[in-house]
């Protein structure tokens, strides 16, 4: 399952920042509209589309513009909110549980199934990838596909390569910087943020699943 302070690292405190630090909602569904019309992505069977860590609609929204029935599912209601209010009558369903779940609410045929950005990595084993993979494959009808994205944690960041900057302007400064463990690798998230004429640090810590450390689960 996705552990408690997942959940709870979005809700206090990720989600406020989480489609500004993406580059903005419209800027990010736009790369989306543009990466499933270049991989032909579009509805040909069944026509339902599975979002898992759908957040604030990254790829709910393109999906359904393609004429997909899109079931988004997120962990955070605050993120789910914003996607509902951004959906603007397209066709999605929302759903707010565990992405482990998703079988649950989804109907007999599924035609695609996304999990893109850094969901995979909040999940907490390599067990628990396993097992969300094998209910993909079992949930999609013949001929149906999976895109899975994810960040790439082969390769160990050292000295200042591990602080990384993620976005700014002139009210806020949001980087984090990554401890690499046996298994694991530590995101530590600093958002910097100007109150009236205060500004006020705050230091949120979430730890991320590792894909591949140590040359591991390489058929992933």
């Amino acid at each position: 399952m996705m552990i408690s302070y997942v959940k709870e690292h979005y809700e206090k405190h990720l989600a406020k920042y989480y489609s500004w630090m993406s580059g903005g909602l419209a800027k990010k569904i736009e790369e989306n509209r543009r990466f499933f019309k270049d991989q032909h992505v579009q509805p040909r069977g069944s026509g339902v589309a599975v979002d898992l860590g759908a957040g604030s609609g990254f790829q709910s929204i393109p999906l359904a513009e393609l004429g997909f029935s899109v079931i988004a599912i997120d962990l955070s209601k605050n993120l789910l909110a914003e996607l509902k209010k951004n959906a603007k009558g397209v066709p999605i369903e929302i759903v707010n549980d565990d992405l482990l779940n998703f079988p649950k609410h989804c109907p007999a045929r599924i035609e695609l199934v996304v999990c893109m950005g850094d969901t995979l990595t909040h999940l907490n084993t390599h067990q628990d990838i396993r097992h969300l993979l094998t209910m993909i494959y079992n949930a999609l009808e013949t001929g149906g596909r999976v895109i899975l994205t994810f960040r790439d944690l082969t390769t160990e960041l050292r000295g200042l390569d591990r602080f990384i900057p993620i976005r700014n302007d002139a009210n806020t400064i949001f980087t984090c910087f990554l401890d690499y463990e046996k298994d694991y690798v530590k995101v530590h998230d600093i958002i910097y943020e100007r109150k009236k004429t205060i500004g006020i640090l705050k230091k949120v810590f979430l730890k991320k699943f590792a894909f591949f450390r140590n040359g591991q689960e390489k058929f992933y």
